[in-house]
């Protein structure tokens, strides 16, 4: 005999039902609840049985859709077509499935304005093999248009203004499709707006009209912005033994300063980033009130931090397989000291493990200690102790390295500053004599055995960004000195300058321009024609974060060795120019997915002076990009569109770099700038 799941389920309601009438009065006997479970294993049991016996679906398609795909519709439903490859998991035909979404489908195409859409039929077509074809058919009707966008409230007419503008860019404007997605998002956005002029109690009331007869819409919003609100007294709770002025001093409002979500989102970073917290909430009076006390409520987390990964580098001249192991303790000894350990270990070949012919070990080890508000203020004071293990196509190198670094953020951390000391010393080994000579090289790059640099490097950057990691909208400016002399420690006298400017416009809700320049000056103050710049300091392109159209590093002047291998040297001088289009196709997973056509240009020379802008490097490409939980995965190919000529003889450099490699592929975690 086989019974019905929708009987079962019938069954169990009422067995749920009787015991929760006993609740209160008696315990359920020992029978009722062998008799609820046996109803349960007989319903999951059922439901498998019909799964294994049932029919399984092959193909799932569509009739009568114009304005979407089958694959989007697809997207929407919880019944699957099952794949087309060998050994694909059968997808199994349920009707309960099956009729939600037939009911799913209206409502897709409502929110996207189309309310008059319905599912008129659906056939369920029986093929051998115990398989069956489903067929929705779709009458999508006529699409619903906003006819007008009524505004009333009491914001001053600038907010009307910037609210009406916010609507037209998310069309919600007359003549736009009334998109529920559109008219959601404009909503939450408009009351994020009010509040970002100082209304904290701010509200956006509204209402989407719709005329079936008549295909239109009508929008209506009424704003309530309430008091202007202004900062009042900050307290904190639940920070245990860290003393509150401590925590006090990373609030970036004063009492009297008029409420800014930003400098909430600042402080909840600042304290966050301490690393001794596991929640960070800021709340102010739940009632309007002109003058608002806040406070800030934190949450101890744990002080110590393990984190374990590793990973595969392949690019056309090296591989590498390498792990990473950190190790952070907050509030090390008090004073919310940090001390992360960090390791880095690697095996690298070189270019391919088909084709080794560099092979080795490769490694950073180091240990950082922060302390924080230094003098009283937000400025960070860190010293940090490592030892590096190097291996490149022209010598291997290990040896001690060490950093005293401080730096200190201004304006809700918009603006970063700072000084760094650095010291490096590394003893060669396995060096390439035909191209870097100790003694004497033929285009002299500083290249000393043992070599002792140290030096001094300023910073400072300007962060106008939406977004660190996925922006949409604002510009980053940094700026970077780099002085290295024997007064500070090193073997070297060298001045390096680094500008670097990026912007980012959006050109639609899913299309985003973004472009990048940045300019490397390297002067050696010996010799001042390249004799005396340190090697590993001097200024090399190309990869997945740089020139797309080089592999790694290899955007050079370069070296023949003896074997006619292209070594690079690195340069004094160095352009680049990059031009991302990037376009979200569509969402799979609840996740992005994404194009970038791209362009680049650039150039490093020997010296600063031989750049020009009329002979730079071009490449185009295009990139597909995928949002994970863990950041944007990128992969893509370059392709160089000039300058591929000319072949190099040993001890010669030949007049192009990589010569005749017009393509480039590149794996990567994040946007390449």
């Amino acid at each position: 005999m086989r019974l019905r799941a929708d009987g079962f389920f019938g069954q169990l309601g009422v067995l749920v039902e009787r015991l929760r009438e006993s609740r209160g009065r008696t315990l359920p006997t020992l029978r009722q609840l062998v008799g609820l479970s046996v109803a349960v294993g007989l319903v999951v049991g059922c439901a498998r049985g019909e799964h294994v016996k049932g029919a399984w679906v092959q193909d799932l398609t569509f009739k009568g859709n114009k304005v979407f795909s089958d694959r989007t519709l697809r997207g929407k439903l919880a019944t699957e077509r099952t794949g087309w490859w060998p050994l694909a998991a059968r997808r199994w035909h349920d009707p309960a499935a099956l009729d939600m979404d037939l009911q799913r489908i209206p409502a897709f195409y409502a929110d996207q304005g189309y309310f008059d859409a319905r599912v008129t039929d659906h056939d369920i077509i029986e093929r051998a093999g115990g398989s069956v074809d489903i067929v929705i058919t779709i009458k999508e009707g006529e699409p619903t248009k906003i006819e007008k966008v009524n505004f009333v409230g009491s914001a001053n007419p600038a907010q009307v203004k910037r609210i009406q503008s916010l609507a037209e860019s998310w069309d919600v404007s007359p003549g736009k499709l009334a998109r529920y997605e559109d008219y959601s998002t404009f909503k939450r956005k408009a009351q994020d707006r009010l509040r970002a002029d100082g209304y904290a109690y701010g509200t956006l009331d509204s209402n989407l009209a719709v005329d079936r007869d008549r295909h239109a819409a009508t929008v209506n919003l009424k704003a309530r912005p309430g008091p202007l609100v202004h900062m009042g007294q900050t307290s904190i709770e639940g920070n245990g033994g860290i003393p509150a002025w401590k925590l006090l001093r990373r609030v970036t409002w004063k009492p009297g300063d008029l409420y800014d979500p930003r400098d909430l989102a600042a402080t909840q970073g600042r304290l966050y980033y301490l690393g001794v917290f596991s929640s960070v909430r800021i709340e102010l009076p739940p009632e309007p009130i002109e003058i608002a006390d806040v406070r800030i409520r934190v949450t101890p987390g744990q002080l110590h931090e393990l984190k374990l990964g590793g990973g595969l580098g392949v690019e056309r001249q090296r591989e590498e397989v390498r792990l990473r192991a950190s190790w952070t303790f907050s509030d090390f000894l008090g004073g919310l000291r940090k001390l992360r350990l960090r390791a880095k270990p690697a095996y690298v070949v070189i270019p391919s493990v088909t084709n080794p012919q560099r092979t080795g070990p490769a490694a950073e080890l180091d240990a950082q200690l922060t302390q924080p508000d230094i003098f009283g203020t937000n400025a960070s004071l860190r010293g940090m102790a490592g030892y590096d293990l190097l291996i490149t196509e022209g010598y291997q190198a290990h040896g001690p390295r060490g950093q005293v670094g401080f730096d200190r953020p201004f304006f809700r951390d918009r603006v970063q500053a700072g000084v760094d000391w650095n010291l490096q010393y590394l003893d060669f080994f396995n060096i390439n004599r035909d191209v870097f000579d100790a003694q004497k090289t033929s285009l002299g790059f500083g290249f000393k055995d043992p070599y002792r640099l140290a030096y001094l490097e300023e910073f400072a950057q300007l962060d106008l960004r939406d977004s660190v990691i996925d922006p949409r909208y604002g510009c980053f400016l940094a700026l970077r000195f780099e002085q290295g002399s024997p007064l500070v420690g090193g073997d070297f006298r060298y001045i390096k300058v680094t500008p670097e400017l990026r912007g980012y416009v959006p050109l639609a809700r899913r299309v985003v321009i973004a472009a990048r320049g940045l300019v490397g000056w390297l002067n050696p103050l010996v010799g001042g024609t390249g004799t005396d710049s340190p090697v590993t300091r001097r200024y090399q392109a190309g990869g997945p974060s740089s020139h797309r159209g080089f592999g790694f590093g290899r955007l050079s002047p370069q070296l023949a060795d003896q074997k006619n291998r292209l070594i690079p040297v690195g340069g004094d001088g160095e352009l680049l120019f990059s031009l991302d289009l990037r376009i979200d196709l569509l969402q799979l997973a609840d996740n992005w997915l994404g194009i970038v056509p791209f362009v680049d240009a650039g150039d490093v020379t020997a010296r600063f002076d031989q750049l020009s802008l009329r002979r730079l490097h071009y490449a185009t490409g295009l990139s597909l990009e995928y949002t994970t939980p863990i950041g944007i995965i990128r992969g893509g190919a370059g392709v160089r569109l000039n300058r591929l000529s000319g072949a190099a003889m040993p001890g010669m450099s030949p007049e192009n770099p990589d010569p005749g490699q017009r393509f480039a592929f590149h794996i990567t975690i994040g946007e390449a700038f």
